[in-house]
C-alpha cells in the first residue's frame, strides 16, 4: 500500500544516514557472499631473523623477530667476512679508531717531552713537567678504553694496572710537590708507584706487536720493563739508562706514526667477535639458529671450533 511504501522508504534512508554515507547503493548480497567465499589472502612471508627488544614485543617467535643475518653490513659499504657474521666499518668505528690513534700519538709526544732533558742535554721545565706527564698518562688511559681486544679480562687487567700507576703518580705529585718525571729520575724506588702504568703500556705494545707484526712494538715490549727495572735496581749505569730512554723515545714515535698507515678495518679486527661477546646467551642462541638456517657453512665452522 502507499502508506507501507512510504514507511519502508523512510527506514531505508534512515539506515543510510546512520552509516555515514549519502549515496544509495544497490548490492547483491548473494553474489558478494560467493566472491568472499572464493577469495583467499596470500600468506605473509617472514625472513628468519634474530630477536631485538622491539620486535620481540610484537612476535614471540625468536626465529622471526629482530635483526637479519646481514644486520651488521652497511648498505653501499664494503663488507668483511667475520667469524660470526659479515660486517662493515661504520662512522662510529672510524671515530673510535682515529681517537685511539690520536691517544697513542699524545702518549708518544708527551714521552718525548718528559724525556727532553736527556734528549737535549739540559733541563726544559716547560716541557718536562706534570702537565706533559699527566696528559700522556690520561691519553694512555683513553687508549686502553678504546683499544680492540678479543679477551676482555686481559683488557680489564691492563686498565687496572693503569689505574694503579696513575694513582701512584698522583700521590707523588701531591705529596712531594715535585715534577713526577724528575722525582722518579732521582728516586728509583718511585718506580714501584708509577710502574704499573708503564706495565699497561707494555701490554699495548705486546698487543700491537702480536696482532700486526710490528717490530718496534716487539722491541718496546722488552725495552720498557728493562729500562724501568734497570733504573729501580741500579744495575744499569747512567749512560746505559740514557741510551735505553733514547731508544724508547724513538721506538714509540715510530709506533705512533705507523698507526696512521693501517686500514681502519685492521685496527678493529674481527668486529663480529665483539658483537657476539656483547650479546646475551639468549641472543647468541637465536643468532646460531639463524646462522644454521641461512649460512650453514659458517654454522658448521662455529660448531667445530666450539
Amino acid at each position: 500500500t502507499p502508506r507501507a511504501l512510504r514507511t519502508m522508504t523512510t527506514l531505508a534512508f534512515s539506515a543510510v544516514r546512520v552509516t555515514g554515507t549519502s549515496t544509495l547503493r544497490v548490492s547483491r548480497p548473494r553474489a558478494v557472499a560467493v566472491r568472499r567465499a572464493v577469495t583467499h589472502r596470500s600468506p605473509r612471508v617472514r625472513r628468519p631473523i634474530v630477536g631485538s627488544a622491539s620486535s620481540r614485543d610484537e612476535n614471540n617467535d625468536p626465529a622471526t623477530s629482530g635483526r637479519t643475518i646481514d644486520a651488521f653490513v652497511v648498505p653501499g659499504e664494503p663488507s668483511f667476512p667475520g667469524m660470526y657474521a659479515d660486517w662493515s666499518v661504520t662512522k662510529e668505528d672510524k671515530v673510535e679508531v682515529w681517537s685511539y690513534r690520536v691517544c697513542l700519538t699524545t702518549v708518544a709526544l708527551t714521552t718525548l717531552a718528559c724525556a727532553s732533558p736527556v734528549l737535549v742535554g739540559q733541563d726544559l721545565p716547560w716541557l718536562s713537567n706534570n702537565l706533559s706527564y699527566f696528559m700522556g698518562a690520561s691519553s694512555l688511559g683513553a687508549a686502553l678504553y678504546l683499544i680492540h681486544m678479543y679477551v676482555d679480562p686481559i683488557k680489564k687487567f691492563m686498565q687496572a694496572l693503569w689505574v694503579t700507576g696513575f694513582a701512584g703518580s698522583v700521590g707523588i705529585a701531591l705529596t712531594t710537590h715535585e715534577q713526577v718525571p724528575q722525582y722518579v729520575a732521582t728516586h728509583p724506588a718511585a718506580v714501584w708507584l708509577v710502574g704499573p702504568m708503564f706495565a699497561a703500556l707494555t701490554g699495548v705494545a705486546f698487543k700491537e706487536g702480536m696482532c700486526y707484526g710490528k717490530p718496534e712494538c716487539a722491541a718496546l715490549f722488552f725495552l720498557i720493563p728493562v729500562t724501568l727495572l734497570g733504573h729501580l735496581s741500579g744495575v744499569i749505569g747512567e749512560g746505559g739508562e740514557k741510551g735505553l730512554l733514547v731508544t724508547w723515545c724513538a721506538l714509540i714515535a715510530i709506533f705512533a706514526s705507523r698507526k696512521y698507515t693501517q686500514a681502519v678495518k685492521d685496527d678493529i679486527g674481527d668486529k663480529s667477535v665483539f658483537i657476539w661477546n656483547a650479546m646475551t646467551e639468549v641472543e647468541q642462541g637465536e643468532w646460531l639458529k639463524v646462522t644454521r638456517e641461512l649460512d650453514p657453512s659458517r654454522y658448521a665452522r662455529l660448531i667445530q671450533e666450539q
